[in-house]
């Protein structure tokens, strides 16, 4: 799959570095000085190089009233800002602006001393007396020179947090996305790749995962000490992403470690459900169907704890085979006595094994496909060559209702026929 640029942040959707943020305040403050610079030009001492020192003090000045005011709004961000940044626009500002020209206050005050030291060193021998103008025109451009700096701090921290959170926003989802892939990968990996060959039967699976990774998944497994005996597991587990393919894959595990010495349905879902309980998240468990091919005596024996129940194609018509016994999930409940069912096959049989994500499959108007559509597919299927082809055509039906509909669930099928 290529990689878009939402998979990989770029610099710019991290938050802005500190020195980023100074130096567009060294570019206001020297911007300002060099007005004032020119301005004040004929207010220069008739010394050498004069234009150039007082290029220098302006500057000076400058930074040192500017320092004040971004160490105000930089205690606005530390003090205020929590209380304030839920509050609207208005106060966020207000605040800035206040801080700001708490700043420029501080800062002109501390000239009264530092002009004389600047001055001092560029022009040895002159005294410079620094007062500060009373004049309405000049107080009302420092105000506005000063409302524009705060509101830039405000405005340039805010946009800061948010670049911020959006790149750890990107971060968490690039961390779900990989760990999606991760559940999809170990998902899939618990399906066989191969049909099983068993002679007098035609085999085959699918699993279509959804969008978001669910736990479905389905497995063949040879018994031993029986004639070419098959065990079909088809499981569906709780919840979605990694915790659902974990728990899939502690269950594989779990039942390819009982299934294969074992000939009874219901004794290796027993068997498999104690340890399930003990080990795994209570809100996490696993509906199965787990059932026993025995292709000599052409029997079919299974225990469904909370799958959906088979259906048997026989002469052109289509049965919903119920089971016995308890129907819980393995894992819910520590005890469960679950028993088995064992039906009789025929030649020419459709035996469907189906997760809830068929049935329960949505078109725009949110309608389910539904067991009856599901038998009508199956029914028409039997006209297809094969088992993989007749998957592919209950899929078709399954596309058609849905539509251009995401699916919400994984759709998982293993059909078996009898030769």
């Amino acid at each position: 799959m290529a990689k878009t640029e939402q998979d990989n942040p770029t610099e710019l959707n991290k938050e802005t570095p500190l020195g980023k943020e100074l130096l567009i305040w060294f570019v206001i403050a020297t911007i300002l000085a060099l007005v004032n610079w020119y301005l004040v030009y004929g207010n220069w001492p008739d010394v050498p190089h004069t234009a150039l020192r007082m290029l220098i003090v302006h500057l000076t000045f400058s930074y040192f009233v500017f320092l004040h005011i971004f160490f105000m709004a930089w205690m606005f961000h530390i003090v205020m800002w929590d209380r304030v940044k839920s509050r609207g626009k208005f106060l966020r500002n207000g605040g800035g602006i206040l801080f700001a020209f708490l700043g420029f206050l501080l800062g002109v005050f501390n000239l009264q001393w530092f002009s004389g030291f600047v001055f001092e060193v560029l022009y040895p021998g002159f005294s410079l007396s620094f007062n500060v103008t009373d004049g309405l025109g000049y107080w009302l451009a420092m105000f506005v020179v000063v409302a524009m700096v705060g509101t830039f701090a405000v405005s340039y921290h805010t946009m800061r947090l948010n670049l911020k959170e959006s790149y750890q926003i990107q971060l968490e989802r690039q961390r779900l996305r990989s760990e999606l892939a991760m559940a999809r990968d170990m998902q899939m990996g618990l399906m066989p790749s191969v049909a099983p060959d068993l002679p007098g039967y035609d085999i085959a699976g699918v699993c279509l995962p959804a969008a978001e990774v669910g736990g479905d998944y389905y497995d063949y497994i040879r018994v031993d000490g029986e004639d070419n005996a098959l065990a079909i597991a088809m499981a569906d587990v709780s919840g979605k992403g990694m915790k659902a393919a974990m728990t899939a894959v502690l269950v594989s595990g779990m039942l390819q470690a009982e299934a294969i010495h074992r000939n009874n349905a219901a004794e290796v879902m027993i068997r498999v459900n104690r340890p399930l309980h003990r080990k795994s998240d209570r809100r996490m468990f696993a509906a199965m169907l787990y059932g026993i091919l025995d292709p000599g005596k052409k029997e079919f024996s299974f225990t469904n704890a909370g799958q959906m129940p088979p259906m048997l194609l026989r002469a052109g018509k289509v049965a919903v085979i119920s089971s016995h016994g308890p129907r819980l999930p393995l894992g819910a409940t520590a005890e469960v006595n679950y028993a088995r069912k064992t039906i009789e096959l025929a030649s020419g049989d459709h035996l469907l094994l189906y997760t809830d994500g068929v049935n329960e499959a949505r078109n725009g108007d949110r309608l389910l496909f539904g067991e009856e559509r599901l038998q009508v597919a199956l029914a028409e299927s039997a006209r297809t060559p094969s088992a993989a082809t007749a998957l592919e055509l209950i899929q078709e039906r399954i596309r058609e209702f849905t539509g251009d509909e995401p699916p919400n669930d994984d759709i998982t099928m293993v059909l078996v026929r009898v030769s």
